[in-house]
């Protein structure tokens, strides 16, 4: 069974000059995570590859709530956000969490499969669909209404 839950390591170069995480730094340790989640289930690059298909990314967006600097402890999670009933698109959500259980920042991403042949969007397999992302928590998003 996947864990949808792991401590980040932090490292100088993910700093900024204000010494707190550089805001592009959250987007690599949520790629990187969401890849090591996809290998942990058994979808791995040499599957990908074997199969032809890959992720592709739409949009990514970050809201930061509370910095995170090079000693804080930080765990980063996982959950589907939506997935279409062909599972060929997807939106995951990650949040940035301390020790305290505060989330410090929340980073979704809309994306999809992609046929790395023809370079189209495409369903995926079974697994990809159905296995996979619906083991993955689900979270409901509550669209921001403030003004």
């Amino acid at each position: 069974m996947a864990t949808f839950r792991k401590r980040l390591s932090l490292r100088w170069s993910d700093l900024d000059p204000n010494f707190h995480l550089r805001h592009s730094s959250y987007y690599d340790l949520a790629a990187t995570f969401r890849v090591e989640l996809l290998d942990q289930m058994g979808l791995t690059l040499q599957v990908m590859k074997e199969q032809h298909f890959g992720p592709v990314l739409f949009r990514e967006e970050a809201v930061f709530l509370k910095e995170i600097r090079i000693a804080d402890n930080v765990d980063i999670t996982a959950a589907l956000v939506s997935l279409t009933p062909d599972g060929a698109k997807w939106s995951v959500m990650h949040e940035f969490i301390d020790d305290k259980d505060v989330v410090r920042a929340r980073l979704t991403v809309d994306g999809a499969w992609i046929d790395t042949q023809i370079r189209k969007i495409a369903k995926p397999t079974a697994h990809v669909a159905i296995d996979v992302f619906n083991a993955l928590p689900k979270i409901e998003v509550v669209p921001n209404t403030e003004k």
